[in-house]
């Protein structure tokens, strides 16, 4: 049956049965939307759309990720960086999945948007994006809620946040993901021993860009620096909701300059300032869960819903309820993929398997809802039939092993004990998520084998 696992969850993991689980999390849970697809609206579902925005006297190419559901949706602007190879694309899908339209643009000049590319011009075209998204006629086409936009921004891409969120007093906040302090670069232009390999990093990334050279990009941060000091700007802003994401090993000292700037510059009880630093690179190549997990559970202070982490259980003392799922299903009342039946024992296809041939063992003769009500000698005989189901997951389907996992009140999702057989495969991790529905076909077949392998 469809439910959550997550880690923490209370749970009997047997010894020799079951890979090792910490009792409680080392890290916080990761929200559900970084891992697991929801369910299709079919009314409204999930979309993308292709358009152009205007600015400058051109319109630059966009595209927005549209949530699922007919309500007015929290909505992401996501800014790239100079010059943009890291797309972030799975970061933005996993903030649509969390039910937030994110949008996205090519600044002018870049990646095949028209018109010369400049630091200028970028502000003005992320400034442009976010009035895009006000426009009332796009807050009815996209579905937009104009109250919950943030801004959020890589490497450059964090300037640029900053500076569109510090440009419209109603965004709602910001993130900054490694950012780049432009203004401070030319601390290094300016030097003679270090001009040149500044000249060369800047050089290196204009080939997807049009109109410019590194020389023109110096003399623009050489001129302008004032205008592009990060610092400043995460100052302007600090009276919003802020996170700040470095990069250990690339821009972590920079991003903590800008967390200390903003907390001097808090002045108001709405200013809520977030940091967070993981061990990996500029593109965090190593990481991309973890800033995904960041990133929405962050976007929960706007949206609750968006960083759920799995259902809230079922209460551990309550009466026993006849119309629960698995009640039904002793009574022959719901249809299932029978593996195992004895006088006590019923054994059968989870519909939405972690792995396939996930097996469900429960009592035909036991109305407890939990562990703690289930008497010694009903769970010993579950345990056997468990047993016995591992077995034949791992002979008939040639798994390496199998893991059991039985949650009581958090994670559990039908009131009646029931029992998780798991095959493994050597090497795969176990994804504890809300699963999908499995073919049908596909899980008979797969029962077909266990049952061959139980006899």
């Amino acid at each position: 049956m469809t439910r959550l696992f997550a880690a923490g969850l209370a749970a009997l993991m047997l010894a020799g049965f079951a890979t090792p689980v910490d009792a409680e999390p080392r890290f916080a849970p990761i929200p559900q939307a970084v891992v697991a697809d929801p369910a299709r609206d079919p009314a409204h579902p999930a979309d993308m759309a292709v358009f152009t925005v205007p600015t400058g006297g051109v319109r630059v190419n966009a595209m927005m990720y549209l949530a699922s559901g007919d309500r007015p949706h929290p909505t992401m602007l996501m800014l790239h960086g100079f010059p943009g190879n890291e797309t972030n694309i799975d970061l933005m899908q996993a903030v649509r999945r969390a039910g937030w339209n994110v949008m996205r643009i090519n600044y002018r000049g870049s990646w095949g948007s028209p018109g010369k590319f400049s630091f200028a011009g970028s502000r003005a075209d992320g400034e442009a994006a976010l009035a895009f998204l006000r426009d009332p006629a796009n807050v009815a086409k996209y579905r937009i809620d104009p109250s919950r936009i943030v801004v959020a921004g890589h490497s450059m891409g964090g300037f640029m946040a900053a500076d569109a969120v510090a440009a419209d007093p109603k965004a709602a906040g910001a993130i900054l993901i490694d950012a780049w302090d432009i203004g401070k670069q030319k601390a290094d232009l300016v030097d003679p021993t270090k001009r040149k390999a500044a000249l060369e990093g800047l050089r290196e990334n204009t080939p997807p860009l049009a109109g410019t050279s590194a020389e023109l990009l110096a003399r623009e941060i050489e001129t302008t620096s004032a205008k592009l000091d990060l610092e400043a700007l995460s100052a302007r802003i600090a009276d919003r909701p802020l996170l700040l994401i470095g990069a250990e090993h690339a821009g972590a000292p920079t991003t903590r300059k800008l967390a200390a700037a903003a907390r001097q510059a808090q002045n108001s009880p709405k200013g809520t300032l977030t940091e967070a630093y993981m061990d990996t690179d500029h593109s965090f190549s190593d990481s991309r869960i973890a800033l995904e997990a960041e990133v929405i559970r962050w976007l929960g202070q706007f949206d609750p819903a968006s960083a759920k982490v799995g259902t809230p259980g079922i209460p551990l003392k309550a009466a026993y309820d006849e119309t629960n799922p698995f009640a039904r299903i002793i009574r022959g009342e719901l249809p299932i993929f029978k593996v195992y039946e004895d006088d006590q024992v019923l054994a059968f296809m989870d519909y939405a398997p972690a792995e396939p041939g996930h097996v469900l063992v429960i009592s035909k003769t036991s109305k407890a809802r939990n562990l703690l009500e289930i008497s010694p000698q009903d769970l010993s005989r579950l345990m056997a039939v468990a047993a016995r189901v591992g077995q034949a997951q791992v002979d008939g389907l040639g798994v390496a092993g199998f893991t059991i996992v039985q949650n009581n009140g958090v994670g559990q999702s039908v009131p009646h004990l029931h029992i998780h057989v798991i095959p493994r495969v050597a090497g795969k991790p176990l994804m504890f998520v809300e699963n999908a529905k499995g073919d049908p076909k596909e899980i008979e077949a797969t029962a077909a084998k266990i049952r061959g392998a139980m006899k």
